[in-house]
């Protein structure tokens, strides 16, 4: 059972800074990492900024510690920064008021040189109560322009909804969320986010990674990889899972190089039936 805890609004200030360069045919192109306090707060947020006029074109984010108990609420790029934010739900052996195990909200923003025609486009679902069944939205690009990076947020989601989708078309971004499999009766939307260029950003295509396999592991990481001579700007990932879908919790999209990484854990009443991660990369030449 997940419960909202996630709704307390309060941003805890960065303690770690890291920035990254990146040799690459996009221009400026660097990573630059931030971090909150390693502690058991129910809620905490980072936003992580773009330096010296860059924007963002891209981004990431990992859920260090307390796997299942720590939901995703906040995925979102704006053009000089990310916002990343989580909460503390509730499960089996945990207290009320969210688990005492100590955690940690990471957000990687990918930055570059402002291009022509760069911006951020959303789309929000219906804000209503949908009797337990997932919802999706879909965010597209203007004419002439490519979906580059992108995120995904809740709506008073409170803890009781978890994404379960991160994908990218070419000129779209999909995002998609689900209840809890107790049921959650309160009205609730998601909203997806593209970053979006224009088409002559060098090489970019997108690269999935599959499933290697579906089982009731309680955590797996799938890594979609860039072809030689590229290199990752973004990504997204898909939680397949039969009915209960928010039983597994995303906890990382993170960076490396050529490849991007995504994780997802079950909560902490576990997942009985068999689930996979999609991984999917955003590429453009180095």
């Amino acid at each position: 059972m997940l419960r909202g805890l996630a709704a307390l609004g309060m941003v805890v200030a960065a303690t770690t800074l890291t920035a990254t360069p990146a040799s690459a045919a996009v221009p400026g192109l660097i990573f630059v990492t931030a971090a909150t306090g390693f502690d058991s707060n129910v809620y905490k947020a980072v936003r992580v900024f773009c330096p010296n006029g860059l924007k963002v074109i891209g981004g990431g984010y990992q859920l260090v510690g307390a796997e299942g108990s720590v939901v995703l609420d906040d995925f979102i790029p704006s053009e000089d920064s990310v916002l990343v934010g989580a909460g503390e739900v509730v499960g089996v052996g945990e207290p009320s008021d969210g688990t005492t195990a100590s955690w940690q909200v990471r957000a990687t923003a990918v930055c570059a040189n402002a291009l022509p025609g760069y911006q951020i486009v959303s789309a929000t679902s219906q804000f209503r109560t949908d009797n337990g069944h997932a919802r999706a939205v879909t965010a597209t690009c203007p004419a002439g322009t490519l979906a580059v990076g992108g995120g995904e947020s809740l709506s008073n989601g409170f803890g009781q909804v978890s994404p379960t989708d991160l994908q990218f078309g070419t000129n779209t971004v999909y995002a998609a969320a689900a209840p809890d499999d107790d049921g959650y009766t309160q009205p609730w939307s998601v909203t997806a986010y593209a970053i979006c260029a224009p088409a002559g950003l060098p090489g970019l295509q997108r690269v999935y990674k599959f499933p290697t396999t579906q089982n009731s592991d309680p955590r797996r990481s799938e890594t979609a990889v860039c072809p030689a001579g590229q290199q990752a700007i973004g990504g997204g990932w898909s939680v397949s899972q039969g009915i209960l879908a928010s039983e597994v919790l995303n906890i990382g999209l993170t960076f490396s190089g050529a490849g991007a990484t995504a994780s997802a854990a079950e909560d902490a009443n576990g997942y009985s039936q068999s689930w996979g991660m999609l991984a999917q990369v955003v590429c453009a030449d180095s």
